[in-house]
């Protein structure tokens, strides 16, 4: 049964002719979780159901820290979501939006500016918090974060290529620069990075011959009063301590005002020289949840009852970092934790299976079985069901823990040989440098050569260096020249933009030299600068009406009209 807005009335929970579609968007703790939950019934035909992930793993998020000090391999830490669950239909892709009337998710594959739309009964949003350091002068472009796989592993090469040039360092200063180290934020993430910086940094010196593990300087900055707000103040004291005996410079009551290549600058309006920051800050609600009226707290989180529901969009819930999950143990909301995490997804797959039957769905309630901080080599701090923990124990249960947290058996082993081994030998200082090549690249062509076809997939922004190229479009069959591009000027960024195929050929004119940027990069770019994308999307416009080209709103209907049919087919 179906509304006239196109939304199932109250209690419909699936499509005439098939089993109700459940849609999960995120790869995290929550999603996984959630989806390793609703195998079963997916197996049974009772449900069917699709994950849509940006990446096609999943990440131990609380080991991210250990990748960067060599601690743990970067392979042992991540799991292949297809693998853990079978029974899924598996996109990985990006969410552009979310259609509540129409009841469907609008995808981008990587590297094709096709959408596909994936319809939906129920809708999970598990898509985890952002980071946003645009608030901060220079800090996206000067600080290294730290949310995802890439971010530790690019950390590590960094902090291994900055031993290689402090060891054939002659000026004092420049050196002291590249061995300080600063990591903004007291939180769990911060004290985590902060210790394994520390204890593989003076670890790593050894292997150097001019670089002394006395000459290391690592800087915890903390805007509150303490570090580790989440803890007690017993634990967090102690945390402080053990960092502090470690050489580590805890500053509180300091907050980043800005960031360069040369150094960190604060509120205070004094500078620390260095070439690394880490910042472990910036915490922001995921822009998908931008595209959706649903209410959010002020922390930009979606709002949902005890059922782990969105309430007055039924069929639509929310778990783990970008969800408001009122906490029936202790006032307030449950904490943004990967145990917790892991609990409301296993708890919404029951209910969600509860309101396919149309049984009635229990309320989530959890008790924490406590919290543990990783303080460097052999040291934690913990609370553990009231109880105050530190030390070597500390450090001890919370590598058992989140070893059993891993979800296949292949990984726990793995990385508990890795933390055996690190036991018995010293931590690697291999540099790998994995950044891909020629991301702009050049080319030429002659005079009638095609760069690309109407209706190719966009795949670039390309500048003219040298020479003219005609832009023509087919219409009925008969092709007519909408436009002469020369030097200086650039073509591609309609398609880009509107995530849509190329609306015209481009035809080499005379001999023409072009600078070509990936699409990937390009979006990265628009999406990265407000006003350059707003500048972009005027001159688009002004294209699209001098050229004689359907207008944005219809390109894109003629897209989904075709995304339509190739899916039905």
């Amino acid at each position: 049964m179906v509304t006239d807005t196109g939304m199932p009335a109250e209690g419909a929970t699936a499509r005439e002719g098939g089993p109700p579609r459940v849609v999960i968007l995120g790869g995290g703790y929550g999603g996984l979780y959630t989806a390793l939950g609703l195998q079963k019934a997916a197996r049974k035909g009772r449900i069917h159901l699709t994950l849509i992930s940006r990446d096609n793993f999943f990440l131990s998020q609380p080991m991210l820290a250990e990748v960067v000090s060599g601690s743990i391999e970067p392979p042992h830490i991540v799991s292949p979501i297809r693998r853990l669950c079978p029974q899924s239909d598996f996109h990985q892709a990006e969410v552009e939006d979310i259609d509540l009337d129409r009841r469907q998710v609008v995808i981008r594959y990587p590297d094709q500016p096709n959408f596909r739309y994936i319809p939906f009964d129920h809708l999970v949003i598990a898509v985890g918090a952002s980071t946003d350091l645009s608030r901060i002068p220079g800090m996206a472009a000067h600080s290294f974060s730290f949310k995802t796989l890439g971010d530790a592993i690019a950390l590590r090469g960094h902090l291994i290529g900055v031993l290689e040039r402090a060891d054939v360092e002659e000026d004092p200063q420049r050196k002291e620069r590249l061995l300080t180290f600063v990591v903004a934020g007291g939180g769990y993430t911060g004290v985590e990075v902060a210790a394994e910086i520390n204890a593989f940094v003076r670890e790593a010196t050894g292997s150097y011959r001019h670089v002394e593990a006395a000459e290391v300087s690592v800087l915890l900055l903390q805007g509150a009063s303490r570090i580790l707000p989440e803890l007690d103040e017993g634990p967090a004291a102690f945390s402080h301590r053990v960092l502090e005996r470690r050489g580590i410079e805890i500053r509180l009551k300091t907050r980043v005002a800005g960031a360069t290549a040369e150094g960190v600058v604060l509120d205070d309006g004094s500078s620390i020289p260095a070439r690394t920051l880490v910042a472990a800050i910036g915490a922001a609600p995921n822009r998908v949840l931008e595209k959706l009226p649903c209410p959010r707290d002020q922390k930009g989180r979606l709002i949902v009852d005890s059922s782990l529901a969105v309430a007055g969009y039924p069929g639509l819930w929310s778990v783990g970092d970008c969800a408001a999950i009122p906490d029936t143990v202790k006032d307030g909301t449950c904490p943004p934790t990967a145990q917790y995490a892991i609990r409301e997804a296993r708890h919404l797959a029951k209910n969600i299976l509860a309101a396919v039957k149309g049984s009635p769905m229990k309320p989530f309630a959890y008790k924490s079985l406590g919290v543990f901080v990783p303080l460097g080599r052999f040291s934690g701090a913990a609370q553990i069901m009231g109880v105050n923990v530190s030390g070597l124990l500390a450090w001890w249960l919370y590598r058992t823990y989140y070893l059993f947290q891993l979800p296949r058996m292949k990984r726990k082993i793995q990385v508990f040989i890795d933390w055996n081994l690190e036991l018995l030998f010293r931590r690697d200082i291999v540099h790998l440098d994995i950044t891909r090549s020629q991301q702009t690249t050049r080319s030429h062509y002659e005079p009638g050569q095609i760069v690309f076809n109407q209706g190719d997939l966009a795949r670039g922004f390309f500048i003219i260096l040298d020479g003219q190229v005609e832009v023509v479009r087919q219409r009925e069959g008969v092709e007519e020249l909408v436009a002469t591009l020369g030097p200086g000027e650039y073509f591609g960024e309609i398609s880009l933009l509107l995530g849509v195929r190329h609306t015209a050929t481009i035809r080499a004119l005379t001999t023409v030299d072009l600078l070509i940027m990936n699409g990937n990069d390009f979006t990265a770019l628009a999406n990265s600068s407000a006003d350059f994308r707003d500048l972009l999307g005027g001159v688009m416009r002004k294209r699209l009406t001098d050229w004689g080209v359907e207008s944005p709103e219809e390109i894109h209907r003629q897209a989904e009209e075709e995304a339509t049919e190739r899916n039905e087919g």
